[in-house]
């Protein structure tokens, strides 16, 4: 049963079942298209043919797999975010709502879907963005809510555990915010989409009250009772008695049917996971068809960050000047000088394989101290040779972690490569070990950071699918100059510090000002420029008045202040000698509460297809909008130029498959310029000051409004053809040219004739 990520096509791009779907006329109100959130790379065992013909085949039924089985369930993986220190009993109570969660939704999809694993990460640092379910704390009032149809792209369910206790049924709530994120379905007790109808439900409240079931969408769990269904079938509108044999009436014009194409629930569910889900012919079963959950198993890793970070040694990173492999040492180099203390550190390079004996670089997993020698020195014995084996440099960095202990609640890759992957041959050998060696991180659950820079056709679409297949991270460093500015903020991002805000100046000196929130529990800043040689002071003044000195990194200076004075810090910056071309000033924070993430929907598009970014603001009281506000951000294409993109979440993009329904909490933008191949970089930021709840729940307090406070988020989208293959990637060794050299060697020995015949004559003189 296990799920294969993508496939790999001739030229050496991943393109993931995502890439080539398309809008079409029955998607106009959902922010997802037909069978798209099913395609999402995700730990879920699908349901696949055991054998036969059709083995390994996604399935619905056994009838779609002749001489074997299919399955009879959809298994996911829940990953869990708990932003305070729970204690025992709340562990407990956290255990016991997704167990329950699990029964119900279990029942509803009449046995076709349960929650096989949940990993809860205790007091994660920062946000926690990456999870799908966070806990919040009672001092962060967060009611159910989740952002619907983003899952695996940025979105997630969100509450406070003090809900969590008083839920009238907790595993019906969980069921709910489930369906929302993971089905795309939309509530049938109210309505968006341009439409009011406070008394929507389904069934027709006269269905109810001849004693038929609600729908697990009529507010599940929040008011109690029996919600132990979803919408089946679509009545006929002229006939209240009329439910099709099932419990929808389409009467009631409720937000499911009005945002989702008159849609049922169960209809949503197929439409959502066509090939893997299948409605009922009449009534859902109650008791799911005599099928009987499995207990979820609950994994509590421990908080220990370890990371490896898995460099490219191959022939092309000789290239350019200064040569890509010296900025990746700087760059690498930062990483190390950023890590705190603690932090379990291994590197590994690679080339045709990652083996020490064909000289590759392998630093074992170790916790870094004050001196790291060990990781610098290793650095400075990286050599450009051979080809690129991506998927060998991702296996041996997996052993080292297995080594070392295991996954953590803080464990990843940061991947950079400049080429496509070549290795071993023939392609078709390296495309599916590299598809092979996702699969087994995604299972691991070990995202890979990936950046890369490099002239080979598809790189970039390699690279975003990498960071995307395994549930990670991309940002695109084209100009090789940037290479250590990814690697930094990298750096932050795996620490749970989110970037509040960045400048880029070509003057002499600059005084830049950064706002840091109340409740941030650490603050980094940094100053980077690329030239050698350059030196700089750089001194960090809190609202207070207290000076904190930076330090040195290779290319830069850092300060991090841990329990920062909540206001304006001012950093003052002075070049004794000559000043950088360019340089770069940017700050982090690490809290728990307020944050911006974002994502793009898919990770590779066609020539002249749209990118769309969606972008979630998060406060006091969870997800935070303003209908009236835009977040803003700046692109940067595959040639350098930029241009500008906006979000909203005004419901106003619903027309060409965008922002579908107002305020709730989902910013989205569309991109429309992608004639270009390449790297589309995007750089999205705001700040926020009073913004309310977002209104995608069955209730919330419109008193609740976040603090001010600033975020940007860094992330890339790819513009590619499938059909483009590498002919001459840059590793290729370049031949000797004879007849050139013959050539230079003749102009060299006429110029030596000319100077012995000019000093022969100085010399009779």
């Amino acid at each position: 049963m296990k799920h294969r990520l993508g496939k790999y096509l001739a030229s050496t791009v991943i393109v993931l079942s995502t890439f080539s779907l398309m809008f079409n006329g029955e998607s106009l109100y959902a922010q997802t298209d037909e069978g798209e959130i099913e395609g999402r790379p995700a730990p879920v065992y699908r349901r696949t043919c055991t054998g036969g013909p059709n083995a390994g085949t996604l399935c619905n039924q056994t009838g779609d797999c002749p001489g074997a089985i299919c399955p009879d369930r959809n298994v996911f993986t829940l990953s869990v975010a708990v932003l305070f220190d729970a204690t025992a009993a709340e562990l407990t109570t956290i255990q016991g709502l997704i167990n329950d969660g699990s029964e119900v939704l279990f029942d509803v999809t009449d046995g076709q879907a349960e929650i096989g694993q949940a990993i809860i990460y205790n007091n994660t640092f920062g946000t926690g963005t990456d999870a799908d379910l966070r806990i919040h704390p009672v001092t962060d009032p967060t009611w159910w809510v989740a952002n619907t149809g983003n899952w695996q792209v940025g979105g997630d369910i969100e509450v406070s555990i003090n809900h969590v206790n008083t839920a009238a049924n907790r595993g019906e709530s969980l069921a709910h915010e489930f369906v929302h994120l993971v089905f795309d379905a939309r509530d049938e007790y109210e309505t968006g989409c341009g439409l009011a109808h406070a008394d929507a439900s389904c069934p027709d409240q006269e269905a109810i009250d001849d004693g038929a079931a609600e729908c697990l969408m009529d507010q599940g769990g929040v008011a109690g009772g029996d919600h132990s269904e979803l919408c089946w079938g679509q009545g006929d509108p002229t006939d209240k008695t009329d439910l099709s044999g099932g419990n929808h009436d389409a009467t009631n014009v409720t937000e499911q049917s009005r945002c989702r194409s008159n849609r049922s629930c169960w209809d949503q569910v197929v439409w959502s996971w066509p090939n893997t889900f299948l409605a009922p012919v009449g009534w859902p079963d109650p008791a799911a068809n005599g099928a009987v959950v499995n207990a979820t198993h609950f994994l509590i890793p421990d908080n220990t960050m370890r990371v490896v970070l898995v460099l490219d040694e191959s022939g092309s990173m000789s290239l350019e000047s200064p040569s890509r492999i010296e900025r990746l040492k700087v760059a690498a180099k930062d990483f190390v000088a950023l890590a705190e203390d603690g932090t379990e550190l291994g590197i590994v390079s690679y080339s045709d394989d990652a083996e020490e004996p064909s000289g590759r670089v392998n630093v074992d997993i170790a916790a870094l101290g004050n001196n790291r020698n060990n990781w610098n020195n290793a650095l400075d014995g990286l050599s450009p040779s051979g080809w690129t084996n991506i998927s060998a440099g991702l296996q041996k960095a997996k052993d080292m972690i297995d080594a070392a202990g295991g996954v953590t609640a803080n464990t990843c890759i940061v991947l950079m490569t400049d080429g496509i992957n070549n290795r071993p041959s023939p392609q078709a050998t390296a495309d599916t070990e590299l598809q092979d060696m996702l699969d087994d991180l995604m299972d691991a659950e070990v995202p890979v950071y990936v950046t890369c820079t490099g002239g080979d056709l598809g790189l970039s679409s390699q690279c975003s699918e990498i960071a995307t297949g395994t549930g990670g991270y991309y940002v695109d460093a084209a100009d090789p100059a940037r290479l250590a500015e990814a690697f930094i903020d990298f750096h932050e991002r795996i620490s749970r510090r989110d970037a509040i805000a960045s400048y880029v100046s070509w003057i002499d000196s600059l005084e830049t000002t950064f706002h840091v929130e109340e409740g941030s529990e650490s603050a980094t800043f940094a100053l980077i420029w690329q030239e050698r040689g350059i030196k700089a002071s750089m001194v960090l003044v809190d609202p207070a008045g207290t000076q904190h000195p930076g330090q040195y990194i290779p290319h830069g200076m850092f300060a991090r202040v841990k329990n920062p004075v909540p206001g304006e810090w001012r950093m003052e910056i002075d070049w004794p000698g000559k000043a950088p071309e360019r340089f770069v000033t940017r700050a982090y924070s690490r809290n728990r509460i307020h944050s911006l993430s974002a994502a793009v929907r898919y990770p590779s598009v066609l020539p002249g297809e749209e990118i769309f970014i969606f972008a979630y603001p998060r406060s006091y009281g969870g997800s935070i909008t303003d209908s009236s506000k835009r977040i803003m951000g700046t692109v940067l294409l595959p040639d350098g130029s930029t241009d500008v993109i906006e979000l909203h979440d005004n419901g106003g993009l619903f027309a060409v498959g965008g922002d579908d329904v107002a305020n709730d909490g989902v910013f989205t933008g569309i991109y429309k310029n992608t004639t270009l191949k390449g790297p589309y970089q995007f750089l999205i930021r705001s700040e926020f000051d009073r913004w309310q709840q977002n209104t995608d729940r069955s209730k919330y307090d419109p008193s609740i409004l976040s603090p001010r406070f600033a975020r940007e988020v860094r992330l890339s989208a790819a513009v590619g053809d499938p059909n483009d293959v590498v002919k001459e990637p840059e590793d290729k060794p370049r031949e000797v040219d004879w007849c050139k050299r013959l050539v230079y060697l003749v102009i060299l020995l006429i110029l030596i004739c000319i100077g012995c015949f000019f000093r022969w004559r100085l010399m009779r003189k």
